[in-house]
């Protein structure tokens, strides 16, 4: 039986691909040919992803392979983005990830919250935004933290506290749970770089500019706008969107049931405890002793094999790992071949030029609203990514906006705008599609706390950056 082949998802990108490839003899000077051939190729390579003719492995392997008939990349060049330490760094934190679900720790960390601060629904948010924050550090997957971790928490609490959408009495205090688990997962992904899978696409796109950023920066940046975020999302939503039972003193028993259910501490949640504390030193000191983000994770994968806390069988389900191993690694490949044939270099210049006198303060924070509401044409966070990131830093490079601030900003903006509509990203999609929230409160909130992210993390991220000497 033959796979299916989306083929009119083909017309468009190689439509766009050959006008561009046609356009050669027309081409900016200071492009060589290369260069516009290989353009032509990333483009169609990109909107492919939009139009999924195939998925974006498939898509992206055979654009890679059309580079090297043309003769624009080696077999070398394309073997060895395959290992590339971005990428491997994604795959080892989803393949920990599998040890935080296996081992039960993650549920058992949110019923430890639930029963110690739950007994006020405010209270509730706050304790299960702690426990959102502590696993984001270590799951790079959205949807894992929220499908397979705390919705079944929060939807199983909501409805032994009577609120359930069949019962139509989800206002009572499953709405609020559910929109505030979506809003502060927004937040978390955007204050760790192993936050959101998302971010190290990023972090892989800016370094083919030359723009690096560690674990630390990142989180030292992120820190101040994120903490004044976990504080006012429960808070600001609770008053926007109120829960009609304001207390839930039977939330303590349910989450002490919970505990009793699963007993004592295995030894793979042990484990798994001590490897998530391991890894979270090591990313936060590690590069003083030469261990980089990504030597992190392979020493936390081996030590969970080891101990079989997760087996190889757990490695090889993980689809969407080995998935962007392949895709992202091809699509990095590309923006580093565009940098180093002149592509991105002219264009920063060229654009820089157009916008010489204007503070780049002023051009950074137009970049990052402009790819911020962007985000209502997509329903994609790495799509958007792949397609826009690298154009825009190109812009904010070229007009002298700090290299580290240019991609760090730029790298906020591509989870925040999260915030935006029912089908921003996967876990807005199972959320929407509850029956917790409503379709014109999910819109209507959702611009709400978009407004208020890029207020605390486009003005007040400047502001703190500036404050602690990033620029």
């Amino acid at each position: 039986m033959l796979a299916k082949v989306n083929y009119k998802g083909l017309i468009a990108p190689l439509v766009l691909g050959l006008v561009i490839w046609l356009a050669t003899p027309i081409r900016p000077v200071a492009i060589t040919a290369d260069a516009w051939y290989l353009f032509a190729i990333f483009v169609a390579t990109i909107v492919a992803c939009i139009t999924k003719p195939l998925p974006m492995p498939a898509t992206t392997l055979i654009a890679v392979t059309l580079g090297m008939v043309l003769k624009i990349f080696n077999t070398q060049e394309v073997t060895t983005a395959f290992g590339n330490t971005t990428v491997w760094l994604v795959a080892m934190c989803l393949f920990m990830s599998a040890g935080f679900i296996n081992s039960g720790l993650g549920k058992r960390i949110a019923y430890l919250f639930v029963r110690n601060f739950g007994r006020k629904t405010l209270g509730l948010a706050y304790s299960l935004s702690i426990v959102e924050t502590l696993l984001a550090i270590a799951i790079p997957s959205n949807i894992a933290r929220v499908n397979g971790i705390m919705f079944p928490i929060i939807d199983s609490l909501s409805k032994e506290m009577g609120s359930d959408p069949k019962k139509g009495t989800q206002r009572q205090l499953g709405s609020f749970l559910v929109f505030n688990e979506y809003q502060v997962n927004i937040v978390t992904s955007t204050m760790f770089l192993t936050g959101l899978a998302g971010n190290m696409v990023a972090l892989g796109i800016a370094n083919a500019q030359g723009v690096t950023i560690s674990w630390l920066q990142w989180f030292l940046a992120a820190l101040v706008p994120g903490a004044i975020s976990l504080l006012l999302v429960p808070y600001v939503l609770f008053k926007l969107y109120p829960p009609e039972v304001k207390t839930t003193p039977h939330a303590h028993a349910w989450a002490t049931n919970k505990l009793d259910e699963m007993g004592s501490m295995s030894a793979a949640e042990k484990i798994m405890a001590g490897v998530f504390v391991l890894a979270l030193m090591l990313w936060l000191v590690g590069a003083k002793f030469g261990i980089d983000a990504t030597m992190v994770g392979f020493i936390a994968v081996s030590i969970l094999l080891l101990t079989g806390v997760i087996s190889v069988k757990d490695l090889m389900a993980q689809k969407g790992a080995w998935s962007l191993l392949i895709w992202l690694s091809i699509i990095m490949l590309m923006s580093a071949k565009l940098t180093t044939l002149g592509f991105f270099p002219w264009f920063s210049k060229t654009l820089g030029a157009m916008l010489t006198g204007i503070n780049w303060v002023w051009v950074l924070v137009v970049l990052f609203l402009v790819y911020f509401y962007l985000h209502y044409l997509f329903p994609s966070i790495t799509t958007q990514i792949s397609a826009l990131l690298a154009g825009f830093l190109s812009i904010a490079l070229g007009v002298g906006v700090p290299k580290l601030i240019a991609g760090l900003m730029l790298g906020f903006a591509g989870s925040l705008f999260c915030s935006t509509t029912p089908y921003s990203a996967g876990p807005a999609a199972m959320l929407s599609t509850t029956g917790y929230v409503s379709s014109k409160d999910w819109w209507k909130l959702s611009a709400v706390f978009g407004l208020m992210f890029n207020v605390l993390w486009l003005g007040g991220g400047l502001a703190w950056t500036k404050l602690i000497g990033f620029w």
